[in-house]
């Protein structure tokens, strides 16, 4: 798992530079004209930045033909070279996912001198943004595409073992302590209790890991559920994942009061959806890797709002206490 990449100077410049290019029509239809349908003659294209990070920006490249066909795609651009490690691993998961209609979104080439992979756009509405009544089945069936990567037979990486995770998120918290002392104090012995437990963990089958699963990196198009960004991939115990998940989620139902008050049954629904599609993996292991959840971003909340979010940290240090306690009783 990549859990940090901070880009040399040079490589920002060069980043800034490709930043620049492929917001221009003829640069980007350059790059696409290789991959468009045979037949398909571009006139022109819209090109519109979507999200930019210190090493990685994404483009949507709206391309139409002379017929006035049209295609969509999104062009995602690293700083380094990481982009080929995420191509490999998604020809590897293509190669060996089922063939269901709720699936990964994956790319679809891969553009090593331009460091670019190359997505279809999927246009949809983000799992975290939908409160509805249609909540409960697509969580539902977010669990079963997350079982279906936990059970493709690869191994993409070294593994990540849960001791690795707990030192990465004692250096999150450890962030907290110059800014926010008491949040700082609080998580210390959360922190204690999560580091008491990883001897305790069950073993576990390890698995190719999406590693930043949440209802936020799924889309639903109305008709499927598409599971997207895979820049955190690894592989490690797969209940990483889920508790992963269904902390997210808890954090959501926690922090968030204009949701509906069916949004409690949000946790359990793809807990229990994810265990029964893929019983192995061990109820313990997912509330100890809730509970990490929760406790990194109790970090998370206090760098978002300086203000709100020590009062935020506390509710969350509550939830992952709970999260704990469950690992000590399951």
């Amino acid at each position: 798992m990549r859990f940090h990449f901070d880009p040399t100077p040079e490589q920002r410049a060069a980043l800034e530079v490709q930043l620049v290019r492929l917001q221009q029509p003829v640069a980007t239809l350059e790059l696409l004209d290789p991959i468009l349908p045979a037949g398909f003659a571009p006139a022109a294209a819209a090109c519109t930045l979507q999200s930019v990070h210190s090493d990685r920006f994404v483009v949507q490249a709206r391309v139409r033909s002379s017929g006035g066909d049209e295609r969509v795609y999104a062009l995602k651009t690293y700083s380094d070279d990481f982009g080929e490690r995420v191509w490999t691993h998604a020809q590897q998961l293509a190669e060996r996912l089922p063939p269901r209609p709720h699936r990964p979104c994956l790319p679809i080439q891969y553009i090593p001198q331009e460091r670019v992979l190359i997505f279809d756009w999927v246009e949809g509405r983000s799992l975290s943004k939908i409160v509805d009544g249609r909540k409960l089945e697509l969580l539902r069936h977010a669990a079963v595409v997350a079982a279906d990567v936990h059970r493709v037979p690869i191994v993409p990486e070294r593994p990540t073992t849960p001791q690795m995770l707990v030192d990465e998120t004692r250096a999150r918290c450890d962030n907290l302590r110059p800014v926010w002392p008491a949040t700082a104090d609080l998580v210390k012995p959360l922190l204690a209790q999560l580091q008491a437990a990883v001897p305790h963990l069950d073993s576990a089958d390890l698995a190719p890991i999406h590693g930043d699963m949440a209802a936020g990196q799924f889309l639903w198009t109305g008709d499927r559920l598409v599971l997207l960004d895979w820049d955190m991939f690894g592989y490690a115990d797969p209940a990483y994942d889920v508790g992963h998940f269904v902390a997210q989620l808890e954090r959501r139902c926690t922090l968030d009061r204009t949701l509906p008050p069916e949004a409690g049954r949000w946790p359990g629904c793809f807990q229990d959806a994810y265990l029964a599609a893929k019983p192995d993996v061990s109820p313990r292991n997912v509330s100890f890797y809730r509970a990490m959840t929760l406790l990194r971003k109790t970090y998370t909340v206090c760098r978002r709002q300086p203000a709100e979010g020590p009062l935020q940290a506390v509710r969350l240090a509550a939830c992952a206490g709970a999260a704990l306690s469950d690992v000590r009783r399951q």
